[in-house]
């Protein structure tokens, strides 16, 4: 016996197109989840920033005030340690209203002034977190009614094969 079913009969190969459409499934599925890390990782590696680096005094010279959470964000400008003039970007809460001229605390990375966050607004991470959460959620949901639905499917095959046929 080389292998197969009994009968013979071999379960064909998935073709490419069903190939495809899995590999696809489960990217989708996936993206939740590697978003989450993502934005975790983002928001951890902004809070070992906050604790480990260097303060600086900045002023906020650019805000949008707009309802589009994702375009709320700030534009601080400071001076390094080294005297060098750099610019930061920050997410802003809608229950954070800053004013342009206003100083902001800036901290940096001594050995790489150009990656900066702003202490009282949020890491970018938040974002990416959040967007993960709803994703998973979103696509969860539908990979589960999907699966409960062709386990339905699948029980009413069963069941109709065990069944009796009715002599009419």
């Amino acid at each position: 016996m080389t292998g197969g079913r009994a009968d013979g009969n071999r379960k064909p190969a998935l073709t490419w197109k069903k190939k495809l459409s899995l590999a696809v499934t489960v990217l989708v599925l996936c993206l939740g989840p590697i978003m989450i890390g993502v934005g975790s990782f983002m928001i951890n590696a902004d809070a070992e920033l906050a604790r480990t680096g260097v303060e600086a005094t900045g002023t906020i010279v650019h805000f949008d005030d707009v309802t589009k959470a994702s375009n709320r964000r700030i534009q601080v400008d400071f001076a390094a340690a080294d005297g060098s003039a750099r610019r930061t970007f920050a997410a802003v809460d809608h229950d954070q209203h800053p004013v342009v001229g206003d100083e902001a605390t800036v901290v940096y990375a001594g050995n790489d002034p150009g990656r900066a966050i702003v202490l009282g607004y949020q890491s970018d991470g938040v974002w990416f977190r959040g967007a993960g959460v709803v994703l998973t959620v979103i696509f969860g949901a539908i990979g589960l009614l999907a699966a409960v639905l062709a386990g339905v499917g699948a029980l009413r095959r069963f069941f109709r094969r065990r069944s009796p046929k009715r002599v009419g």
